[in-house]
């Protein structure tokens, strides 16, 4: 039976139709491809060996991408979204498939990559690190805009392809208690008399509490103060005020939030803009893998870029004589500090430093000796920084990627260098979207 899908405005308008196309691949990223007019087309949603009606929505010189417009012949593989909002939300894009499949895509998907950045191919994966598909976001950003024409205040994630924001009700990638507070908060905002001058709204869950961090672009009144003081009071939450990038306050009692890995016996502090990993499941997990794979002695001196707030490097100087801690944003070295004090830790020196930049790798830490080192960059990479690690000779290196891509090139240069690529391991940070993080570990030949 055809299935019909939902279609973009882009769609509406777009009289470029495809039908009876039969998609023959999937890319790293889940989306269907076949070819069109010797142009590759990708196909958001669809399936290999499906047929489907397609609109084009870009005609590029290289390449070509389409949405589906009526499923002919459908996959076996292909399951019912689980989310209400999968067709308008721009996030949580395999859905249609389980969890499972959601894996295999990406194994391929990393496998190719890598053969194609790195010019090597990995003989097998490391089991991949999962979690629960679902509940499983411990903090998420809503966008937050007032409509001129309702005169209301609408809050959700942005439409796919688009600025425009979906009437959020529920999210159920979301862990529990932040779901419900959706349409609460909605509720609250359209309550203040501020609410024309409102920007984004993040919901976070520590360990120890709920918090909330409302932007604002101008000051709150003392009756909206008062509403947001009470609406926290009801929901027993934490709730703290943004004017600028550097001006939060606190509107609720002052609390301290915090994490834990408890295996390493190590509880973190953080602040409620502070980068945090979202899956804390698979952060334990993936945090453990990095000690095992590191295989840490007690004389070992390490070295952890790109280190955040400590969420490597504290379990890490469990086991070892010494850290050092690199990181380029200060208020996440001066937090990491604070959490190697609360760990009760001597043994970790934290330092500032622009990675990407030659000069402070001449830095008076970069000129130690070091056995073992890990790193944990952002999408970016860390091309800059490579011939460094590779020149400290360390016995073990793993890095831990977000963007395979980047991991796979950057990973090029340690092999040119005599590494051998021990282990490569998907991490499934994010089921439901096509998101790949992994970790990958180079041992001295």
């Amino acid at each position: 039976m055809a299935q019909f899908f939902k279609t973009s405005r882009t769609n509406k308008q777009n009289n470029n139709i495809i039908k009876h196309c039969q998609i023959d691949k999937l890319d790293h990223q889940g989306r269907g491809m076949l070819f069109h007019q010797n142009k590759p087309m990708f196909v958001e949603g669809g399936l290999v060996g499906e047929i489907v009606d397609v609109s084009i929505d870009e005609d590029k010189k290289r390449y070509k991408k389409a949405s589906i417009l009526k499923i002919q012949q459908k996959s076996d593989l292909r399951i019912e979204p689980h989310c209400e909002h999968y067709q308008e939300c721009g996030g949580c894009h395999l859905q249609h498939v389980e969890q499972a499949t959601q894996i295999d895509i990406k194994k391929t998907g990393l496998m190719t990559l890598f053969e194609r950045f790195a010019k090597h191919k990995p003989t097998q994966l490391q089991a991949t690190l999962k979690s629960d598909a679902w509940a499983y976001r411990r903090c998420a950003r809503f966008g937050v805009m007032y409509d001129k024409k309702t005169k209301k205040v609408q809050m959700g994630f942005r439409r796919s392809g688009s600025n425009e924001l979906i009437n959020q009700q529920k999210c159920p990638v979301l862990k529990p208690a932040l779901s419900q507070l959706i349409l609460p908060l909605k509720a609250l905002l359209n309550q203040l008399q501020g609410k024309m001058a409102l920007g984004h709204i993040e919901l976070v869950e520590a360990d120890n509490t709920v918090a909330v961090l409302l932007r604002h672009l101008k000051p709150l009144s003392d009756q909206d103060i008062a509403l947001i003081i009470a609406f926290s009071e009801e929901h027993q939450l934490h709730f703290y005020a943004q004017s600028s990038p550097t001006d939060i306050q606190c509107l609720t009692e002052q609390h301290k939030l915090t994490y834990s890995l408890a295996e390493q016996d190590c509880e973190f502090e953080f602040n409620i803009d502070d980068f945090l990993q979202v899956n804390a499941d698979i952060n334990k997990k993936m945090v453990k893998q990095a000690i095992n794979w590191l295989e840490l002695k007690n004389t070992d001196h390490v070295l952890d870029l790109f280190c955040g707030l400590g969420n490597f490097t504290l379990p890490i100087a469990k086991n070892v004589a010494q850290v050092v801690a690199v990181e380029g944003i200060q208020k996440m070295v001066d937090r990491g500090a604070q959490n190697a004090l609360h760990c009760h830790l001597t043994n970790v020196a934290f330092y500032q430093a622009d990675l990407s930049d030659l000069n402070e790798l001449k830095a008076e830490w970069a000129q130690q000796r070091y056995d073992k080192i890990l790193l944990d960059p952002a999408r970016a990479g860390a091309a800059e920084c490579m011939a460094f690690v590779a020149n400290k000779k360390p016995s073990h290196i793993v890095y831990v990627s977000c963007d395979p891509v980047t991991l796979a090139r950057d990973s090029a240069l340690l092999l040119e260098q005599g590494y051998t690529l021990a282990k490569l391991g998907l991490i499934d940070m994010f089921p439901q979207t096509a998101h790949m993080e992994s970790m990958a570990l180079f041992t001295k030949k």
